[in-house]
């Protein structure tokens, strides 16, 4: 298997800043909210007095500036984010909140182990003892609380495709198009362990089709493409025909440069699954479950989850779509590297 760093300057640095595809959460402007009950309102009160909400997470920065937007524009609190890839926000949080004096209010990152950890440390508040305005999120789906009700997962990433229009005459309809033979030579995978969602995926894969499709893709010489994004990059720039996975901020913003590369939406899929977590030394505390709320609620969740080009736990048509990680058969990483070819 080749190993390949694609390096595109132009391309690379429109990535830099990423720009989500905004569905209608952005059509309307968020009214301010009125007419709270008495523990609501006591909340918001409180919020207040404590001065800006912080917000860690690793979601496109223009989609966090929405939501800070509209909560503010909801409740006249302002959200302050901070923006890192998901290991580095990970080990910040870990790191100050291990010294009891940490910034953030309130995590959102893509669930894994950092989640147990961070309960084991007791660095965040389980949800479970959290007492959010039950008019906010007494709609939130009891089963999207997981860590036994500790921490909700309240955006689904659904894993796509991404592929070149000057190299593929039609859209991907299918996975098993990786193992077309016409794509030889003319595949981008990030590594299959890379994250434990892309582990998810590769099983999901195997689950459904069988091992003949694995070894078909790897009979095609895929490039290891260094990551997500390295990969649909080097889609957009002509090194690949095919991408996985496709990355849709990333490619969103390529078309407004101008590149030759489109998303293909395929199923089944899986994919990461965002959660939040209270910080158990908040600055904030108020704001922190006050903004956990609304993204909780059912208008601040799929508002979110539309500006950032994602599934809503209120989306019955994208739920039944996205299969969770935790109802794939896990296979184990290194068989899937094998089948694969990426030895």
């Amino acid at each position: 298997m080749k190993k390949h760093l694609p390096l595109l300057a132009a391309l690379a640095a429109a990535s830099l800043t990423l720009t989500a595809c905004s569905g209608s959460g952005g059509d309307t402007e968020v009214a301010e909210v009125t007419d709270l009950d008495e523990a609501t309102q006591a909340l918001v009160d409180e919020a207040k007095a404590a001065g800006p909400v912080t917000l860690y997470s690793m979601v496109e920065e223009s989609v966090l500036r929405e939501v800070a937007e509209d909560f503010n524009a909801a409740y006249g609190i302002t959200v302050e984010p901070v923006r890192l890839v998901s290991s580095d926000l990970t080990q910040r949080f870990s790191t100050e909140a291990s010294t009891g004096n940490s910034p953030a209010d309130l995590i959102m990152v893509t669930d894994s182990p950092f989640y147990d950890e961070a309960l084991e440390q007791g660095w965040i508040t389980p949800f479970a003892d959290a007492d959010l305005p039950a008019s906010l999120v007494g709609d939130f789906p009891a089963d999207l609380y997981t860590h036994d009700g500790s921490t909700p997962m309240v955006s689904f990433v659904p894993t796509e495709t991404v592929y070149n229009t000057d190299l593929v005459e039609s859209a991907p309809t299918s996975w098993e198009d990786y193992a077309d033979p016409a794509y030889a030579g003319q595949l981008q995978i990030a590594e299959v362990d890379s994250s434990p969602a892309n582990v998810a995926f590769w099983s999901l894969i195997r689950n459904e089709f069988g091992d003949e499709l694995l070894k078909g893709i790897a009979a095609n010489e895929p490039t290891v493409s260094g990551g997500a994004v390295p990969g649909t990059q080097a889609v957009a720039a002509g090194e690949g025909a095919l991408g996985h996975p496709g990355v849709l901020p990333v490619i969103r913003s390529l078309q407004e440069s101008g590149a030759p590369v489109e998303v293909a939406s395929l199923t089944p899929t899986t994919g990461p699954e965002i959660g939040l977590g209270l910080a158990e030394n908040s600055p904030n505390p108020a704001g922190a479950k006050l903004l956990a709320a609304y993204l909780m609620s059912e208008e601040g969740n799929v508002r979110f989850n539309e500006s950032a080009s994602q599934i809503s736990p209120f989306n019955t048509e994208g739920m039944e779509e996205f299969t969770r990680t935790t109802d794939v058969e896990m296979s184990d990483p290194a068989e899937l590297k094998s089948l694969l070819g990426m030895n």
